[in-house]
């Protein structure tokens, strides 16, 4: 078909026409379509695509579509250029937080995925969230905790020596698998139920959901590591590991429920990691050791910040705050006398079988640690507990003398 006015110079040829009418087009359409702006190519095109009438019709007998631009015009705060506070961290999480983007409200009240400062739209759906309030979840520390999860990452494949391992005694190989058994287990339990709450929080503090996934990444990483250490080096996985508190994290009827719960197996954990050189057999578990406990840290930072600025915010909540960790330390303690987890480490601070007592007596003084630190991270939130349970309380004693 010849090209619109290339034998008139008239924007529709005769033979435009001609195509038009054994298409049973309408006699004037191709007029109107003129007067609607489209131009004499897109004309062509439709002739060339051979439309039906109806299919014509609806394509140019109307105004074309023309740039709306109005969401040029949407009234958020404009002008706006963030700066890098610490060039060697680079344009941080923390350094956009400017003007009213960095605004975080007490009380969240968009129930849709909206970006905080974005302008909302009419008719968005609900997306489920249940945690609107800002103590609930937040400290002011999260944009930089997350930076700094996303800067100190590490690989279980590259970073760890795993050509260095070398054959063991068998009783302290099974021992550390036994461990290592434990830890994935327990990482990948943490994460799991962590994921689940990720969802109900708003995206109005989307800083702190920042930082949870870089949590959930940590303690995926963690499982991953603690597996491929209990299969490098010739043993194998051993007994699963109890379940009871993580069971109770899960059960938790609300995020303060849940923080409660894993405060006490966090701050557990974090002591035991700090502590771990002790039973490490070689460099390898040592650098392990090491780099999960930087990656608890940051955790645990997250934990009693949040913690003190709940109690703050909310101080009628203490005493419900009380029964929580009054449930969770029953179930740390009774977990800490099951034979798969405490035998172990008794055989790997003893330094085998035949120094049982020893081994016993090195337990004691690592689980004295773990509760005087639990408790001073309480301290450090503001928070006194009115009655430790017994089963955590014993461990601050000392231990009576083995007899012969």
């Amino acid at each position: 078909m010849a090209e619109a006015g290339e034998a008139t110079g008239e924007p529709i040829t005769a033979e435009m026409r001609a195509a038009a009418e054994a298409l049973g087009w309408d006699e004037g359409l191709l007029d109107r379509a003129l007067e609607w702006g489209y131009n004499p190519g897109t004309l062509v095109s439709a002739l060339s695509a051979r439309l039906t009438p109806d299919q014509a019709t609806d394509f140019l007998d109307r105004e074309p579509i023309k740039p709306d631009l109005t969401w040029m015009d949407a009234p958020t705060e404009w002008g706006v250029r963030a700066e890098q506070a610490d060039p060697e961290m680079g344009l941080t999480v923390g350094d956009i937080m400017v003007g009213s983007y960095g605004e975080i409200p007490d009380l969240w009240t968009d129930r849709t995925e909206i970006a905080r400062g974005s302008n909302p739209q009419e008719g968005q759906e609900d997306m489920g969230y249940t945690i609107f309030e800002k103590a609930v979840v937040w400290t002011d520390s999260v944009a930089d905790l997350y930076e700094r999860a996303i800067r100190d990452r590490w690989a279980p494949a590259t970073d760890l020596g795993w050509r260095s391992l070398e054959a063991l005694p068998d009783d302290i190989e099974h021992a550390i698998c036994q461990v290592m058994t434990e830890h994935s287990e327990r990482a990948y339990a943490e994460a799991t139920v962590l994921g689940r709450w990720l969802p109900e929080i708003s995206y109005g503090f989307v800083e702190m959901k920042l930082f949870m996934g870089s949590v959930i990444y940590d303690l995926a990483r963690h499982a991953e590591a603690f597996r491929k250490r209990a299969l490098a080096n010739g043993g194998g996985l051993g007994l699963q590991a109890p379940t009871d508190l993580i069971r109770g994290a899960t059960e938790s009827r609300s995020y303060p429920e849940l923080l409660a719960y894993l405060f006490v197996q966090d701050s557990a954990f974090l002591t035991f990691f700090r502590a771990a050189g002790d039973i490490a057999q070689n460099q390898l578990e040592r650098d392990l050791y090491a780099l999960v406990a930087a990656d608890r840290e940051r955790l645990m930072q997250y934990q009693v910040e949040r913690f003190d600025s709940y109690l703050q915010a909310m101080p009628d909540r203490r005493e419900e705050q009380q029964r929580y960790l009054g449930k969770a330390e029953v179930r740390l303690a009774r977990e800490w006398n099951d034979p798969a987890v405490r035998e172990p480490l008794v055989l790997l601070l003893g330094g085998g079988r035949e120094h049982a007592a020893a081994g016993e007596a090195a337990l004691h003084a690592l689980r004295r640690r773990q509760v005087e630190e639990y408790l001073a991270n309480l301290d450090r939130a503001g928070f006194v507990r009115a009655r430790l349970h017994s089963g955590l309380a014993n461990y601050l004693e000392e231990p009576e003398p083995a007899t012969a």
